[in-house]
């Protein structure tokens, strides 16, 4: 990252949706999260306030139909346009409301960057929307993968095939390209070596997948080790992968709301 440079440019924006409806929260962030954006569920505007400050650059994208009136949303949309403590915070309007008078408002007049979607009966469509806009907004950033540390998460094993048994160790973190993981007794993996068959457990479901140890390092007195997941890894295995950084990422920012 260049001096100077805001960590969302590298790591991209966090994607906060504000009382989204069921069928948004299942069908666009589930798509986004399969798509490696960092996308959470928020239900309180409140707590969502006091948190943004830090979480600069972030995206939220507010549901007008939901909880309070519009009149009272465009009044608490104001305030973080203007808030000072508030960096290049980005927001949206998800609705149904066909009004071009709505339209207008926030998308000529207060030009929010996150734009104003329409939330259509085909939710493909909304999705391709809200695509446009991050791709716009460059929410990615430059990061490929989404990650989880997971070394903390009690449910998550890896177990490494070894002459006709399996070597239990901790799993650090994962992504769809790879994990870390450490050993109680280090098996002083050499870099470059090959398994075909590492299992690896997250909470309630397990999944097989081929690795190569890309290297190791030193963490006080623990080696971690780095593996990297071949390019045979299937797409159901991917999306298991994301799937549990969803419901892991939301947890950890979940306990930070509060």
């Amino acid at each position: 990252m260049g001096k100077g440079e805001p960590s969302f440019t590298l790591l991209g924006r966090k994607i906060f949706f504000l009382n989204p409806l069921p069928a948004v929260q299942n069908a666009v962030i589930d798509e986004l999260i399969q798509r490696e954006y960092e996308a959470y569920v928020v239900s309180d505007r409140t707590v969502l306030r006091r948190a943004l400050k830090d979480f600069p650059g972030s995206m939220v994208f507010v549901d007008i139909d939901q909880t309070i009136t519009e009149k009272d949303w465009e009044s608490w949309i104001r305030e973080l346009l203007k808030a000072p403590d508030l960096e290049d915070i980005r927001i949206g309007i998800l609705t149904s409301n066909r009004s071009d008078l709505l339209q207008n408002k926030y998308a000529n007049m207060l030009k929010l960057p996150g734009g104003y979607t329409m939330i259509h009966r085909d939710l493909n469509i909304t999705v391709a929307q809200i695509l446009n806009i991050l791709n716009a907004n460059e929410a990615k950033g430059r990061r490929k993968y989404l990650r989880a540390a997971t070394e903390k998460d009690g449910q998550t094993l890896v177990n490494f095939p070894m002459e006709g048994r399996f070597l239990s160790g901790t799993l650090g973190d994962i992504s769809t390209a790879g994990c870390s993981c450490f050993f109680t007794d280090d098996p002083e993996f050499p870099q470059n070596a090959s398994f075909s068959n590492v299992q690896i457990k997250l909470k309630h479901t397990i999944i097989h997948v081929e690795v190569v140890i890309l290297g190791s390092r030193l963490e006080g007195k623990t080696r971690i080790y780095v593996a990297l997941f071949s390019d045979r890894i299937s797409p159901d295995t991917q999306v298991k992968i994301r799937k549990y950084i969803q419901t892991n990422l939301q947890s950890r920012m979940d306990a930070v709301l509060g």
